[in-house]
């Protein structure tokens, strides 16, 4: 009898690289639950096959070919990650930075030099994600940013959490610039009345990576019925928020025990402003 081959992907972080290294080879009904169960992770892990194929509109056999083009042997396999993740966000249960920082310390071997291998780890991610914004950015798509930046009525910049420096700095440079622009702060839990706001004519620039909140999923759709254009800033064509935009840049791809370069998305940002000038 064959030895059962282990599934390439045992964590949530794992699933997600896997399924972006495979997003293109994929067919289109694989691809819709591909972007279904990123947005919608804790359904995932708590409905039932048959409510998510509903849900998602493909018959529940589906589900089980997607798991298998993972490598899984069925979808309760799949689910059973997206139940660990869920999990791991209850109180005391998360990966703190703490947690995320020694895992960092066991991988580097020089022990008496790790602050600099740190450095020099960081410095090589870095490189590697500018390197690859400079091959994967299409001409095309940054003149067509520009134009929908210039020609809105107002522009609003969504970034939370690890996102929002590079949202700040673009606010900062329009208004430099004196463009209309918003910065989405959600201030006094007021996300929701900020994106209220918005209308046929403006312009949202979200920038979101794993694990794309929710909140901030929920705000880009809203923004998308009320008319709004939506640019956004993510990490590959299984990210969520791909559908709902009209141009897409993929930046920040590879991570380091967790720690998300962020270089290469401060970069775009700087282009976009400077572009804009």
């Amino acid at each position: 009898m064959a030895k059962k081959k282990a599934p390439t992907a045992e964590t949530y972080g794992e699933l997600c690289d896997l399924l972006s290294a495979r997003f293109d080879g994929l067919s289109n009904q694989l691809k819709k639950i591909s972007q279904f169960v990123l947005a919608n992770p804790n359904d995932t892990a708590l409905k039932t096959n048959a409510d998510l194929a509903r849900q998602i509109g493909v018959q529940p056999s589906s589900l089980i070919r997607f798991a298998q083009a993972l490598d899984y042997d069925g979808f309760s396999e799949v689910q059973a990650i997206f139940k660990d993740r869920l999990v791991r966000q209850l109180p005391g249960v998360a990966e703190s930075y703490s947690d995320r920082i020694q895992d960092l310390r066991r991988e580097q071997s020089d022990k008496n030099k790790q602050s600099l291998t740190f450095l020099d780890t960081f410095i090589d991610i870095n490189r590697s994600a500018l390197e690859h914004l400079g091959k994967d950015i299409n001409p095309d798509d940054l003149d067509t940013a520009i134009r929908m930046i210039k020609g809105a009525d107002s522009v609003y910049i969504l970034g939370q959490r690890r996102s929002f420096p590079a949202a700040s700095f673009m606010y900062y440079g329009m208004s430099q610039l004196s463009i209309r622009s918003y910065l989405v702060d959600s201030v006094g839990g007021l996300l929701k009345e900020q994106i209220n706001q918005m209308g046929k004519g403006d312009v949202l620039i979200s920038i979101t990576f794993p694990k794309y909140a929710e909140d901030v999923l929920s705000a880009i759709r809203t923004a998308k019925e009320r008319g709004a254009t939506i640019i956004s800033m993510t990490d590959s064509p299984i990210s969520p928020v791909v559908l709902e935009s009209d141009v897409c840049f993929y930046t920040d791809i590879s991570t380091v025990s967790g720690f998300r370069s962020f270089a290469a998305t401060m970069c775009l940002a700087q282009a976009l402003v400077i572009n804009l000038g």
